[in-house]
This record gives structure tokens, sequence and C-alpha cells, in this order.
């Protein structure tokens, strides 16, 4: 048998290694975060002309995650211009992609393994925008827009050391992400938007989003606590944790204008309606659109180019296209138990919301406990016991500010243990 021996060195980087990667932040992902955020502000700072679009590949940079090496960073930014916003430009989403095709055989999605980095990243604008306002935009809030990018390393990083997946998770992650539902009423707009914050795959991030932060602003133990209620993802997760059935109905009341625009804009007419009526009218159609949202994402990630023509146009290209075979009935029953599974509320949309709310609290609160895990993290504080003063008054004032004036005292205490 070999007998490994480890210096202290290695051991106490193993240890920190391990108590990483345990509350969910794998090592190195904050420094990668860091290195490409100045890596996209770099790029950012070339862009001197107006497009739409910009595609940038960069070979000659490594980022290191755990035991995952990305060694080509492809880039794209996307410049939108919104009827109306006349606000400064903002970044409206961030992303990362990766390829994967859904296996047959196996009957799952399957991630397929590179070293690539696939990032977009989606501005907004007015309509008088300069290049050098993306650059800003990012360079004006440092901390936060790095632990972004480490929160989609993360993204990166978890598809990378899951090769296989259920298309069924990723049509629903997709459905409330990325679908364009838009309602018109606040409150379905955020039971949407919350309904998204919680899935399992932004769950997973969370952790090394908020390390980052954490980690970037220098928070020492003592000030864990205030830092941790006050941060961004902390303090959505609360709202998340309160959000109730009851609150729902009652901020739809509250905002029944919007629900009757919504009725009315489905041709129905609102005024034949009981406030109950109208209510279960939006559950229904919001749930109806959940529905379909996630069936038709699944089933495009699902079925090859070659299934969908031959569902579309049936025998008609045969000669064009090869012939069709004929439908896969174990894959066809993968779709039908996915459809089940997202239609099961149909008929008792109600339900759905009760049970959707009771969700968000239960995740929540185990997401809000993981989280605060990452005070694990925070290196311990050493007093120091030697310093060379230099400014003997200056050092001084420090010492006031830091510490606070000490008392001067008029006789020596009694400081025997009683």
């Amino acid at each position: 048998m070999k007998i490994i021996i480890l210096s202290e060195r290695q051991l106490d980087q193993l240890s920190k290694k391990l108590l990483s990667e345990a509350v969910g932040v794998p090592q190195g992902i904050m420094d990668a975060g860091e290195k490409l955020y100045h890596i996209v502000l770099d790029e950012l700072k070339k862009i001197n002309d107006h497009e739409e679009n910009y595609v940038i590949d960069i070979l000659n940079q490594e980022l290191v995650i755990s035991d995952l090496t990305l060694n080509h960073i492809n880039l794209s930014i996307h410049v939108e211009q919104i009827d109306d916003y006349e606000g400064k430009p903002v970044i409206a989403s961030m992303g990362v992609s990766n390829e994967f095709k859904f296996d047959d055989g196996i009957l799952m999605q399957i991630n397929i393994p590179n070293k690539e980095l696939m990032l977009t990243i989606n501005f907004v604008v007015p309509e008088e925008w300069d290049p050098k306002d993306l650059y800003d935009t990012i360079a004006s809030n440092e901390i936060h827009h790095i632990s972004v990018m480490a929160h989609e390393l993360k993204h990166r990083y978890d598809r990378e050391k899951k090769p296989k997946s259920l298309v069924g998770d990723t049509a629903i992650y997709q459905a409330y992400a990325s679908s364009g539902l838009r309602f018109g009423i606040p409150v379905i707009e955020n039971f949407i938007r919350y309904s998204y914050f919680i899935q399992m795959s932004e769950n997973l991030v969370r952790p090394t989003e908020v390390a980052t932060r954490m980690i970037k602003k220098g928070i020492t133990k003592k000030q864990f606590y205030d830092f941790i209620v006050n941060d961004t993802a902390y303090k959505e997760l609360k709202e998340i944790q309160n959000f109730s059935f009851d609150y729902l109905m009652k901020e739809l009341i509250k905002q029944i204008d919007e629900v009757d625009g919504l009725i009315e804009h489905t041709g129905e007419d609102p005024d034949n309606m009981s406030v109950s009526e109208k209510i279960y009218f939006i559950f229904r159609l919001v749930y109806i659109n959940l529905v379909n949202a996630k069936i038709d994402i699944f089933d495009n990630y699902f079925y090859s180019h070659k299934e969908k023509i031959s569902q579309m146009f049936g025998g008609m290209f045969a000669q064009q296209f090869g012939s069709m075979s004929k439908p896969n009935e174990e894959k066809e029953k993968i779709r039908d138990k996915f459809i089940n599974h997202v239609s099961k509320y149909q008929n008792k949309e109600t339900k759905f919301f009760v049970d959707e709310c009771e969700r968000f609290n239960y995740i929540t609160t185990k997401l809000m406990k993981r989280i605060a895990k990452v005070y694990s993290l925070i290196p311990d504080e050493k007093e120091k016991t030697n310093e060379s003063i230099l400014n003997w008054d200056l050092h001084q004032q420090l010492m006031e500010k830091k510490y606070g004036k000490r008392k001067i005292e008029t006789k020596i205490k009694d400081w025997k243990i009683k």
C-alpha cells in the first residue's frame, strides 16, 4: 500500500477545497469570476461602433474552476432598444449556453463536454447611446458584476459535472426564464419571477454568487449578519418566503384594474364576472400559458429536426428528406409522462397556486440556511501583535477611529477573580 504524506500547506489547501465545495462554492470560482469580469471589461473597452450584436472569440485566457479548465471564451454582446425606454444602458440578462442533444437510446438529455464558455450579455439601451456606455455599465458596479459572472460560471460548471439530465427539467426552467410570458398584473409578474428564482438550477448557484460578494467586500465574521440580511439575493429569498397564497389573493383584489385589463385582452367581459370569477379566470389563464410554454420548449429540445419535419408534413416530403421512421414508442411515453406532470392541475388551477406558494416557503427556507453556510468561508481574523508605527500621531488617530477613545481612569480596577 502506498502512503502519501502531505505537507501542512497541502493539507491546508485540501481542507479549504473540501470546505468550499461542501457549501456549494467550487474552489477557484470566485477568482475565475473576477478574471472573467476583467476579460469582458477589456473587450467592451475596445468597442467603438454602434452594432446590435458583437461576437468576440477569446482564445488566450484560461478560467480554472476546481478540476475544470475553460480555455475558449465565446462572448456575445447583444444591444437592444426598447420602445419608450429612456434610462441609462442596463444589463437585462446574462447567461451561459452549452451544447446538448437528446439521446434516444437512454432517453435523456446529454450535455456535450468541452472547454468552451459561451457567455451572452444582453444590454437594453435608449435611442441615443454611446458604445462607451456598455463598458461604463459593467465598470460602475464591479463587485456585483463579478458575483454575477461567478454565478454564470457555476451554471457552466454544474452542466459539465452533470453529463446527463432530464430534458423536462430544462424545459420547465426555460419556461420561467425565457418564454416571454407577461401578464401585466404586478403580483402575477412577481409569481413568475419567484418561480424562476427558486428553480433547482438557480438554487445551486446562489451560494457562489453570495460568497463572491462576501469575499470581494472583505466581510469579516463580525460583519456577516449585517451583510447577509442586506444582500440582494438573500432579501429576494425572504420576499419569496413570505409570498403566501393569502397575500397573492389580496394583491389580486388590489390590482383588480389590471385583472380586468387582462380579461378584456382575451376578449371576455369582466363586468359579467364576480371578483372570485375574475381571479379564477386569471389563475386558469396563467396556468394554461405556463403549461403550453413548458410543452413547447420540451418538444423543441426533445425532437430532432427530422422528427419535427415528419410531424409537420407526414410523408409529403419523404423523398426529399429520406424515409421517416415511425415514432419511438418509449420516447413518446417520456413525452406523455411530462405532459401529464405539467398539466396535472388542469381544472384545479387554484390548487396549483396554493401548492406553489407553499413550495416557495419550503425551498427558500432550505436555501437561506444553505447560503448562510458561506460564513464558514470567511478567513479567521488575525490579531496583529507587532507593527512598525511610522507616524505616531496619525496612528493613534486611526486606532481611535477603529476602536474608539479609551477612557482615562483614575485607579486600578479590581482584577481579582471573585
